[in-house]
């Protein structure tokens, strides 16, 4: 029989192996599109879309405000690797395409994420609306001061040009 101990370590155990592997598709990804530009680019969508559904739906007993923040950190950790690793030249086209497939992705990322805060009925409607309001204010704050992060940077290598 587990005890309330064990059944806390095991929870802690699983959230921290799924926030793991969310980080790290976002990581495998930036080490993609870094060698093979542009293809870690163009999959940009599907990886957000699929980290947020790992914070959202895969860890148990996380505070909301926790996930939305957790999330903002995947979507903000993707974009830095992706302006600064990303292969091929960065000019002012190729961050329209970036910030074109980041939208992209904070579609599906947000209505996730405000799904998954919803169902949580322990907590008070207004940690609830702060839950979902602080993705959208936070990922404006970091385009708006990090929009043009990159620009002037190329990574060429023989084989991918």
């Amino acid at each position: 029989m587990l005890t309330n101990s064990d059944e806390e370590r095991k929870i802690k155990m699983a959230n921290r192996n799924t926030l793991l592997l969310a980080f790290g598709i976002v990581i495998l990804n930036i080490i993609i599109d870094h060698l093979f530009a542009p293809t870690g680019l163009m999959l940009t969508p599907i990886i957000l879309t699929l980290g947020a559904f790992l914070i959202a739906f895969m860890t148990v007993k996380i505070k909301p405000i926790w996930k939305s923040i957790l999330t903002i950190g995947l979507v903000v950790l993707h974009d830095v690797g992706i302006k600064l690793y990303g292969g091929g030249s960065h000019d002012s086209e190729g961050q329209g395409w970036i910030h074109l497939l980041l939208f992209i992705g904070l579609l599906p990322t947000f209505g996730i994420l405000t799904t998954t805060i919803l169902r949580d009925k322990n907590e008070s409607i207004l940690n609830l609306v702060i839950s979902i309001s602080i993705f959208p204010i936070l990922i404006f704050i970091y385009l708006h001061f990090f929009s043009a992060l990159g620009i002037g940077r190329y990574y060429w290598y023989d084989w991918n040009k």
